[in-house]
């Protein structure tokens, strides 16, 4: 597992790591949305924090090394988009659809 200490001081990740310590499961979407922090790992190219996935095409939801805000990265595209502010916004518009991938 990832030290606490090295993310909060290297990512945006506080709410994630206070608040969604064991992850958001999407009923609606049978997803597991938010990876509960034991499961998320860095990407050794890029050293985003990879804490969720979208359920296609490789799409994950990260936080990125001293940067702020929640990302979606497309592998297939090898590109980064922000998609949320927060945790929070995440969820949300995940579950109100406007946020899509």
């Amino acid at each position: 597992m990832i030290a606490k200490k090295y993310l909060s001081e290297n990512y945006d990740c506080n709410g994630y790591l206070s608040k969604y310590e064991d992850g958001y499961y999407s009923r609606e979407s049978y997803l597991q949305l938010v990876l509960p922090v034991s499961e998320a790992s860095i990407n050794s190219v890029h050293q985003h924090l990879i804490i969720g996935h979208a359920g296609a095409d490789g799409v994950e939801f990260c936080f990125r090394f001293q940067k702020t805000g929640i990302w979606a990265f497309y592998p297939i595209e090898n590109r980064f988009e922000k998609i949320a502010n927060n945790i929070e916004q995440l969820i949300e518009g995940w579950c109100n659809n406007t946020i899509k991938v």
